[in-house]
């Protein structure tokens, strides 16, 4: 049975991607998909990129409006931090870790 990544370990690797790709790459508004959703596997979050056949099924922060570079860099940190994001990551993912 595989384990949840504890809110630490998420936020963690969370934060090193948005640093690698920015944090306009995880976040949309409603009805739109970022460059890049979120997945876990194993351990590991990755980035799947659009052209991934399961990037649609990825995690990713939804706006209500754009927001500008700045405000999306705080955006992202308080989406992190109130644990939103790992939140809908174990939504996500309810059935692999249910046991």
């Amino acid at each position: 049975m595989a384990k949840a990544l504890t809110p630490s370990e998420f936020n963690q690797q969370v934060a090193k991607l948005i640093g690698q790709y920015g944090a306009g790459a995880f976040a949309a508004t409603e009805g739109h998909y970022p460059a890049y959703t979120l997945f876990v596997e194993q351990d590991t979050v990755i980035a799947e990129p659009a052209s991934s056949p399961k990037h649609r099924y990825g995690a990713f922060c939804v706006l209500a409006l754009p927001l500008d570079e700045a405000r999306l860099t705080e955006h992202m940190n308080k989406w992190l931090n109130r644990g939103e994001a790992y939140t809908l990551y174990l939504s996500m993912n309810v059935c692999r870790y249910d046991g």
